[in-house]
């Protein structure tokens, strides 16, 4: 019995100190729906093993604003926000934007396409799901489906651009190279 009270304490030792661990903070700019422009510190989690890996479902539906001191200031709905960008912690650049009722993220920022990360969250675990989608100048939507890779959807999306089928038919479909072959949709 007092091995496993023991045992018991132990791991809720551990669990509470990792996920009191692995709370940190990052200064951001957020747009709200009426463009107004609030620069803060937000709340986020991190992965519990890799500790520079967000946790996106700690602000994806709900950004926890804090003040110089680590206090909280203020939470707000992600469907009053515009845009959401910060510097993760791997010192890239993330630009998250509203879908209507959630925070998505943004992948390729073209003036003729655009690729978005939906997220989403399992209720049961906690875990996170992305479903990937391009959006054309026109605002036509094309969405990858459930383990097929990029070839339908670029030769789709790039159709007005012939010379582009052959590397794409050609091409490792990496997402280094779908993000090349975006970037030449839209500079070619």
């Amino acid at each position: 019995m007092l091995l496993r009270m023991k045992s018991t304490f132990t791991f809720l030792f551990i669990m509470f100190s990792t996920l009191s661990f692995s709370q940190k903070y990052l200064d951001a700019r957020i747009i709200s729906q009426n463009n107004d422009t609030i620069y803060s510190k937000i709340k986020i989690r991190t992965n519990m093993f890799d500790k520079k890996l967000i946790d996106e479902n700690s602000f994806y539906r709900t950004i926890l604003l804090l003040d110089e001191n680590g206090k909280k200031k203020a939470k707000i709905n992600a469907t009053e926000v515009k845009e959401l960008t910060f510097v993760d912690l791997n010192g890239k650049n993330k630009i998250y934007v509203n879908n209507g009722k959630a925070l998505m993220r943004v992948i390729f920022n073209g003036k003729k396409i655009k690729l978005y990360y939906e997220i989403s969250s399992n209720l049961y675990d906690g875990s996170i799901s992305l479903s990937e989608y391009m959006i054309d100048e026109n605002g036509k939507e094309y969405r990858r489906q459930f383990l097929s890779g990029y070839k339908r959807v670029l030769l789709e999306v790039t159709k007005s651009k012939p010379e582009l089928i052959a590397e794409i038919e050609n091409t490792p479909l990496t997402f280094a190279n779908v993000i090349l072959i975006l970037e030449k949709y839209e500079n070619e």
